[in-house]
């Protein structure tokens, strides 16, 4: 399993405050008057400032743009992070084989050996990935009765597919053009516009009556081939993806910043683009040409890559948005505190996209939307009913209340504090859901039980975690009915045992 260093490797100097100041020193207020002798010494977050007569030392100076690249190298990695985590989904996908135009399909479900951001063990997955830098427009054919969306590389929906997408589930020509393109297009299409040159179809199949084979068979005959082969289209390479072993996440340290340099050449000319590539430029990152820092440049990415991750794991996992409690008085917290349609606008909504995207990948306006019996919604716990993290170590238990509000069906799935994909053990099982025989209780409800051993005869109901490694779970509801909605029906927090 992938791992992060236990500790931050270097400690950021604007965590430092020095003491034992002379009669010199004053805060950074400036002086009193014109006529006043300036201070030598100026106290500040980030340590002493030295001056003479007014003017930064070169040690300041050099200690100023130390910290000025540092704090801009933290800001470019909240900024371009969702890119990187979707070009990382592109590029760990291609390690099961294949490559952008492919379709990928988790036949048989995703299972812990694929690595992704809050990946669903009860859906049946598929996507594929779409070059417009390299192959112009290119078009999708879309099953019917498909369920999906376009993304671009900032993971924002730019069409939905399905009942309540553009297609409204009749399937049908979908046409992905890159930003600014202004050619003449043949009719019969529903013309996308992708503000990256990068761009993806992700869908996924809803088992019914158990039919796993159905689902997938649903999604197999997906097309996506170039406009300019519309005459006689190429065969779609289907990649069966179940069972593979594959890695999405983005690694860290200067490695990260490796990756937001390749992403940088699928960026367009958006406002949110132009921004992100002047951050980015300051770096030493720039489109079409070599990324090589100095010495000085490389360290304090690699320290920014360290505070940055750390900085959006405490977003993530302890937010402090308002409303994020689902049910009052509990650790559920909703997982979608964004606006997923905002476009043009990323920085407005920074702290809450963090919130989400470290997390997970791809959000769609209707996980948003109230839509009885259709749709899913999602909720998250990584706290037990008095608020501790919850730990691999510990034996816990989840009663999860009779009458589950769901036209389809629920799943929990236990995800790794690190990875933040499905957790890795020797039993292969990071998920309950109705489509397993669960023990119930006499009035209906179910105990789900979590630790490191299973509890004597509760077999069934059991997720087995990793001792000293903390975990989380996004329980999900398919067709949510009103009761999910006006909580008439709620879930309890997690119980230690």
């Amino acid at each position: 399993m992938p791992t992060r260093r236990d500790t931050l490797s270097l400690v950021p100097a604007g965590l430092l405050i020095a003491g034992g100041l002379a009669n010199t020193t004053v805060g950074f207020t400036g002086v009193a008057s014109a006529s006043e002798r300036p201070a030598d010494i100026k106290r500040t977050r980030i340590g002493d400032l030295r001056y003479e007569a007014g003017f930064p030392t070169a040690e300041t100076v050099k200690k100023l743009y130390d910290e000025l690249d540092f704090q801009r190298a933290v800001l470019a990695y909240q900024y371009v992070d969702p890119l990187v985590a979707m070009n990382e989904l592109n590029a760990g996908l291609q390690q099961a084989g294949g490559s952008e135009g492919d379709w990928y399909l988790l036949q048989h479900f995703l299972d812990p050996h694929g690595i992704a951001l809050t990946g669903n063990s009860t859906t049946i997955y598929a996507m594929g990935f779409l070059d417009l830098r390299k192959n112009g427009p290119m078009v999708v054919e879309v099953a019917p009765g498909s369920y999906g969306a376009f993304f671009d590389l900032w993971q924002q929906t730019i069409a939905g597919v399905g009942p309540i997408g553009e297609d409204k589930g009749k399937g049908g020509k979908f046409l992905i053009l890159p930003a600014g393109f202004n050619e003449t297009v043949p009719e019969g299409y529903y013309r996308v516009i992708s503000p990256t040159s990068l761009a993806a179809y992700f869908a996924r199949g809803i088992v019914r009556n158990r039919d796993v084979a159905g689902a997938a068979k649903s999604l197999e005959t997906t097309r996506i081939y170039p406009l300019s082969k519309r005459n006689d289209p190429p065969k779609t390479t289907v990649v069966l993806t179940s069972g593979k072993n594959w890695n999405s996440i983005a690694p860290e340290g200067f490695k990260y910043w490796e990756r937001a340099a390749e992403v940088a050449n699928y960026v367009g000319p958006s406002e949110d683009g132009a921004f992100l590539l002047s951050l980015l430029k300051s770096l030493g990152i720039e489109p079409g040409k070599p990324f090589g820092p100095d010495a000085r440049m490389r360290q304090i990415l690699t320290e920014a890559s360290d505070v940055a991750w750390a900085i959006d794991q405490a977003i993530s996992m302890a937010p402090r948005l308002k409303d994020v409690v689902y049910y009052p008085g509990t650790q559920w917290e909703f997982v979608l505190m964004l606006n997923p349609a905002l476009r043009g606008r990323y920085w407005s909504d920074l702290e809450a996209r963090i919130n989400y995207y470290f997390q997970a990948t791809m959000a769609s306006p209707a996980m948003k939307e109230k839509h009885i019996g259709e749709g899913s919604q999602y909720l998250r716990s990584a706290r037990d009913s008095k608020g501790d993290w919850l730990n691999g170590s510990n034996q816990y238990r989840l009663r999860v209340p009779a009458n589950m509000p769901v036209r389809e069906f629920w799943s929990v799935t236990v995800y790794d504090f690190e990875t933040r994909s499905m957790i890795q053990t020797d039993t292969d099982v990071a998920a309950k859901s109705t489509y397993d025989k669960l023990a119930t209780n006499g009035g209906g409800s179910i105990d789900l039980y979590f630790g490191p051993t299973a509890p004597a005869g509760k077999e069934s109901n059991w997720i087995k975690t990793l001792p000293g490694r903390g975990w989380w779970v996004w329980f999900r509801l398919y067709g949510p009915t009103e009761a999910f909605f006006d909580k008439s029906w709620r879930l309890p927090d997690f119980e230690k045992v």
